[in-house]
């Protein structure tokens, strides 16, 4: 891809943030890191005994993901000089009556990019037929994604060395009033804010056992059934603006948020299938299939948070406690209470928490979907189909993520433990519902 520029209106960046002022460039990057993007496929597929009953496949590709508007340009157009407002009821024909708010920085982006966004793929899988319209496949897939985009503050709270320890902010002690909470440390460069940007700095790993038992229709029984057995983690999951993920807790560290994807699902199980009824004795009984769908799932993966700002890096929501408790003592499985609040204390005024980002689980997911069909010949290329459709047979509910604020703020420094925390108040699939159907098919 080349790189961007635009016809219309001037682009502008901060050359070394978080230092400088706004400077009139010509492209998006400085340079175009896309130059060097060479993606090698190498494929291999091996009879073993010569039978063509047995298949032995293995696989390695670089997959790169080019840069694109949507990770580059609210880093430009919500920047200076321009300015982004909303009025409601806006009046004819002067929808702006009044002056326009200043231009502040939102969001930034990397002006010195060395690479792509690249994943490496790789897989290894043996298939075996078992019967004649069935086969087994075994196998093991892994990736790795290397320099994907993360947000992180460029101005970030400097951090003080207590006896080798960082210490993110100071706190105020008792002088203070409790709602000034905790004075952070000066900025790396003090005379500006927060300056969030987008950098090609992230990294995450995928590993997993993958199995699937297959049946092609055959019989009037069509059947599929598959297994995962995964692990994923990376630096940051999910959206911030439009890329890039959550910032990061730690702006000088990544790492520090290393931990399971937030779309980390460990065991994965699917079965599927199709029974054409064999009855054909007359127009009445013949047509019928049944069809349904059984879905089953771990949990994803629950970040637990203090719930305020105790460490002074000012990046809300993402602070996280300390565990004092072994993980596997913590979960209760309640819906008032899906974890126990015990196995939490708040951090020290000025210091981060060690319990690891999205290291709780919550509630796993369990679905059953059926369906009972009916196709009737009405000549030779039309045919009339009946449906009967069970989404949620048996009403099964699958609960949301609980409330994941360990501590409400109490005093300068200062928490008492949420007395909300842990408990489900919504669910994440609709309750059993049932549609039929009736289709002209031509």
């Amino acid at each position: 891809m080349s790189n961007p520029t635009t016809n219309v209106h001037q682009l502008n960046a901060i050359l070394n943030p978080p230092f400088g002022t706004f400077t009139r460039v010509p492209n998006v990057f400085a340079s175009n890191p896309a130059l060097k993007n060479i993606d090698p496929r190498f494929g291999i597929a091996y009879d073993p005994f010569g039978d063509h009953k047995t298949a032995i496949r293995a696989g390695f590709g670089l997959f790169y993901d080019p840069i694109r508007a949507r990770t580059y340009a609210s880093g430009y157009y919500f920047n200076p000089p321009y300015a982004l407002a909303f009025v409601p009821l806006p009046v004819f024909p002067n929808p702006f009556p009044g002056a326009l708010p200043p231009p502040a920085q939102l969001v930034g982006v990397d002006y010195h990019p060395n690479h792509t966004p690249h994943l490496y793929q790789w897989n290894f899988n043996i298939q075996r037929q078992l019967f004649e319209s069935t086969s087994l496949t075994v196998g093991y897939v892994g990736t790795r994604g290397l320099h994907l985009y993360g947000a992180r503050d460029v101005n970030p709270v400097l951090p003080k060395m207590v006896d080798g320890v960082q210490v993110f902010g100071v706190p105020r002690g008792t002088a203070a009033s409790p709602a000034s909470g905790i004075v952070s440390n000066p900025r790396l460069n003090p005379a500006a804010a927060a300056e969030s940007s987008e950098a090609p700095v992230a990294d995450s790993n995928y590993h997993s056992l993958q199995v699937g038992l297959n049946r092609r229709f055959s019989q009037g029984v069509q059947a599929q059934l598959s297994y995962t057995w995964s692990k994923c983690l990376d630096d940051a999951s999910g959206t911030y603006g439009l890329e890039g993920g959550i910032p990061w807790s730690n702006p000088l560290n990544g790492s520090f948020d290393h931990g399971r994807c937030l779309f980390d699902r460990p065991q994965v199980f699917r079965l599927s299938g199709v029974y054409a009824l064999p009855f054909k004795q007359n127009i009445l009984v013949k047509g019928w299939q049944m069809s349904g769908g059984l879905a089953a799932q771990s949990g994803s993966p629950w970040n637990v948070t203090v719930g305020f700002d105790q460490a002074g890096n000012v990046v809300a929501g993402s602070e996280r406690p300390n565990l004092v408790m072994p993980a596997d003592q913590i979960i209760k499985g309640s819906v008032t209470q899906w974890a126990n609040p015990a196995g939490f204390s708040l951090p020290a005024p000025g210091m981060f928490g060690n319990l690891q980002r999205d290291f709780l689980a919550g509630p796993g997911t369990v679905n059953l979907d059926y369906a009972v069909m009916k196709e009737t010949p009405i000549k030779e290329q039309v045919r009339l189909q009946f449906r009967a459709e069970f989404f949620n047979l048996f009403n099964h509910a699958n609960f949301a993520l609980p409330n994941a604020s360990a501590f409400v703020q109490t005093a300068n420094g200062g928490g008492a433990p949420n007395p909300t925390f842990g408990k489900i108040t919504a669910t994440t699939t609709s309750s059993r519902q049932i549609q039929f159907a009736l289709k002209i098919l031509f």
